[in-house]
């Protein structure tokens, strides 16, 4: 008796250790894939207005090397010191440095969000050294 109870015990130990692994593996597998889906990068492409100002963002180019060929205007162009583009895990994120009067050093670290077509992210405005939470939608 004690035997076929031990039996038992350790067919549904091991059922159990089974499923467990099925279950575990497939759930990281689906991480994986799902992280593997990039976003194509040429989808920065454009004129994008910020949603609480009248401030536009022109991407004109994006370059295999990570960089971006971009003005920024508000409305009068501002200069942009740097512009590059970097992606991970699918997600591509954008960062701007401005470097003008009244601009010495702001910067945008922006995400692009597929589903919303929008850049969506923080802007660090150097001469109050504050940061503020904005969106780019693109201009139509």
């Amino acid at each position: 008796m004690k035997k076929n109870k031990t039996i038992y015990i350790i067919a549904a130990t091991t059922i159990l250790v089974v499923v467990l692994i099925i279950l575990f593996t497939s759930k990281t597998r689906d991480t994986i894939s799902s992280n593997d889906k990039t976003t194509d990068k040429n989808l920065l492409i454009g004129d994008w207005v910020r949603t609480d100002a009248s401030y536009l963002l022109k991407i004109n180019k994006v370059n295999d090397d990570g960089t971006l060929e971009v003005q920024y205007f508000n409305p009068k162009p501002i200069n942009v010191e740097s512009a590059n583009w970097e992606e991970n895990y699918g997600n591509i994120k954008v960062i701007i440095v401005l470097r003008d009067v009244n601009y010495p050093g702001s910067t945008y670290t922006l995400s692009y969000l597929p589903d919303r077509d929008v850049l969506a992210g923080e802007y660090f405005q150097a001469v109050e050294r504050l940061t503020f939470y904005v969106e780019f939608v693109r201009k139509k």
